[in-house]
Formats: structure tokens, sequence, C-alpha cells
């Protein structure tokens, strides 16, 4: 439920599918929390509701609190987990109507083989220029 919370706080303003119907984003987490009280009983969702609670105040120690109350932020995420995950860049755009393949910068590609030359000519084993019949 903590996921689910932070989900909608970052996707704010978007519409999801919930079962069959669209609600905001927002009432995800409070939908969710009814399907388990009806499904599973009130002790459960007690029980998934404190995950939106250390949510909401996890969110409010290290986003809120310091951006607008002039706080400092606490929790500090470590900087091997900042690395593997802040610094990618995905090549991959999702789109409403498919998903859009992004190409390289120059930078990220790999270097070009270069054909290898025999005393004959080309080699048919090296790399060509790429075109192929048919």
């Amino acid at each position: 439920m903590a996921l689910v919370w932070t989900f909608a706080q970052d996707k704010r303003g978007t519409r999801v599918r919930f079962f069959i119907i669209d609600i905001k984003v927002i009432y995800l987490p409070a939908a969710m929390l009814c399907i388990t009280m009806v499904h599973w009983g009130w002790q459960r969702m007690l029980m998934e509701a404190t995950g939106v609670f250390a949510a909401h105040l996890y969110d409010f120690i290290t986003r809120t609190y310091p951006r607008f109350g002039g706080g400092k932020n606490f929790i500090f995420t470590p900087r091997f987990v900042q690395r593997f995950f802040y610094k990618h860049t995905p090549n991959v755009g999702y789109r409403g109507y498919g998903t859009a393949h992004h190409a390289p910068q120059p930078s990220e590609s790999a270097p070009q083989a270069q054909p290898r030359a025999t005393e004959g000519g080309e080699s048919w084993g090296g790399w060509g220029s790429g075109r192929r019949l048919g």
C-alpha cells in the first residue's frame, strides 16, 4: 500500500483503471482499502492502512517539510542506490499509442567495427556494409 500511495502522489491528476472502472489515481489507495475491507475484513484493512500512513510520513519528512517548511531532510538515500537509479536515462518512451524507442546518444553507442580486408579484397567473415539481398 505504501508503493500504491507513493505512485498516487507522484501521478496526481491522472486516471487509472481499477477493475472495470476508471478513477482518479489519488483515490486508488482508498479503493484498494475498501476492497480489502470487504474481502478480508477490517483488521486486514487497518494493517494495510499502516502502509499508507508510513508512506505519507516518509513523503512528508523527505519532500514536503524540507521543500516547503524550510526544514532539513534527515533521511538520506545511500549513494550506491542513487548511482544505481538516478543516473539512468531510458531510451524508451511510453505513449498512449505505443512505445517509442530513442536512438542512443553517440557517446553511448558502441564503436563501429571496421571490415577486415584480405589480400583478395573483403573477407566473408568481416563486418560488411549491412546490406542484404532480397
